[in-house]
């Protein structure tokens, strides 16, 4: 029995030794050590680092040393090399595993809020005005701050699966709108077969490619939302194991712990151009292949409506909600266009161009104010909507208005094409950005739609 407690207490001397030989600053064994006046010793590089900003204090009890020149602890020098000896004669499991205040050799008995690091009592006094709790109430303490944390990682994780269905819903309605817009190219091309077969090839090709492209690029996306959540998942796993660690362990821990429960990268963003660009495909087709079929140019997409029944589309950015607007295909920043709507007998209805940027996830008064350049109908009275309404003084229903926009000069006009082309209102403005045309056709089935004009061809 004697022989065996010998052997336990020859076991911890090592540690208390290495101890002694551990810089305070690096919390390794001392390398150079050098002697302060105050008695306290460090490696030199340590000191040389601590002594880099204005004033040179001791690490340790932060005692004045400016003008003060350290000497080299040779004695601590050769008592570290004789350890490092021994410890290597004695093998990797001779080194005590307790943990004791480097400084103090006392173990720990309380934690510093401030400096987030368990101390014994004889460091109270290097710790004046901090908060100091029981080692318990620490551990509470961070664990209540990591749970947080947790709560925050566990709400992406939620966040995350949501837009994935997001994604998962937009890549079918992405196959919907391939099936529809590949309906139609075949209805179109059919008719005209004869002289199109070749054109047909290119664009169901074009809108293959487009479909796989924007497909590929979703897929991707829900594959690194997947691993996102397999992550977030894992870290939080591990912040939780690691949180029901025994209370000094999980204190020594904490700081670390505390910046491997971050997660560095950005949320998932719903990207503005991930469905397929209909206007492109299918958007007045025929039209745009009228240099070998202009007898036979229709106009696709050149009505809009409002609809009794709710359509299942996805909430991607371009779509106005709750707004009941629809923006052209095509948007100008420059140079002179004109097109002419058909408005009929619709008893309420805006027409005109709009700035790119204009709000489409809520509610906004129509106004020149808000970027919205409109003239519209409504309870019989037909407005030039600018901040405070003008009211537009017209003979007859107007039936068919012509919108006449010049970028470069900053105006555009509206006129009355079925009263002998009566000018109705001129907006003026330095437009500073993208318009596109903006159709609002009311809360009604009568359509507004957009008349195709005359085709000249001019041959040099």
């Amino acid at each position: 029995m004697a022989e065996c407690g010998w052997d336990e207490e020859m076991s911890e001397v090592p540690s208390l030794l290495q101890e002694d030989l551990t810089c305070p600053v690096c919390k390794d064994l001392y390398r150079g050590p050098v002697l302060l006046s105050c008695s306290h010793s460090f490696c030199k590089d340590c000191l040389e680092k601590c002594w880099k900003g204005p004033g040179q204090n001791c690490p340790v009890c932060r005692k004045s040393c400016d003008g003060e020149q350290p000497i080299s602890n040779r004695a601590l020098m050769d008592a570290t090399e004789s350890f490092q000896k021994e410890k290597r004669w004695r093998g990797p499991n001779a080194i005590s595993n307790v943990r004791l205040c480097n400084l103090h050799r006392l173990a720990f008995q309380l934690y510093c809020v401030k400096d987030e690091e368990p101390v014994c009592v004889d460091c109270v006094p290097l710790h004046r005005a901090h908060e100091l709790l029981p080692l318990n109430e620490g551990t509470r303490l961070c664990q209540e701050e990591l749970t947080i944390k947790v709560n925050i990682l566990e709400e992406k994780v939620e966040t995350f699966k949501r837009m994935k269905n997001k994604y998962s819903n937009t890549v079918d309605f992405m196959k919907s709108q391939a099936e529809q817009a590949e309906k139609q190219i075949k209805a179109e091309f059919e008719r005209l077969r004869q002289v199109l077969c070749v054109e047909e090839a290119a664009r169901l090709k074009a809108l293959a490619d487009e479909e796989e492209d924007k497909r590929s690029g979703m897929e991707e996306r829900i594959s690194s939302l997947t691993s996102d959540i397999a992550a977030l998942t894992k870290l939080v796993q591990t912040v939780k194991r690691e949180m029901g660690a025994e209370d000094l362990t999980f204190l020594q821990n904490f700081p670390a712990l505390k910046k491997k429960a971050q997660w560095p990268r950005e949320d998932p963003q719903n990207p503005s151009d991930a469905l397929l660009n209909m206007a492109k495909h299918v958007g007045s087709l025929g039209y745009s292949i009228w240099k070998s079929m202009q007898a036979h140019v229709t106009c696709n997409l050149a009505s809009v409506r409002n609809s009794p029944e709710r359509q299942s589309l996805p909430d991607n950015p371009e779509r106005f909600d709750p707004c009941v607007f629809v923006l052209g295909a095509e948007g100008f920043r420059s140079g002179k266009q004109c097109w002419e709507v058909h408005v009929g007998d619709n008893p309420k209805w805006i027409l005109g161009i709009c700035k790119e940027s204009v709000a489409r996830k809520r509610k906004f008064t129509v106004s020149t104010d808000r970027g919205v350049w409109t003239i519209g109908l409504s309870k019989g009275v037909y407005n030039a909507l600018t901040g405070e309404r003008t009211v537009l003084v017209v003979e007859s229903r107007p039936e068919r208005i012509r919108v006449k926009l010049n970028m470069d000069k900053g105006e555009v006009s509206f006129w009355d094409t079925g009263n002998g082309g009566k000018h109705l209102c001129t907006f003026k403005h330095k437009f500073t950005e993208r318009v596109f045309p903006i159709f609002g056709p009311g809360l009604h089935t009568t359509p507004m739609e957009v008349k195709p004009a005359k085709v000249t061809i001019h041959t040099a």
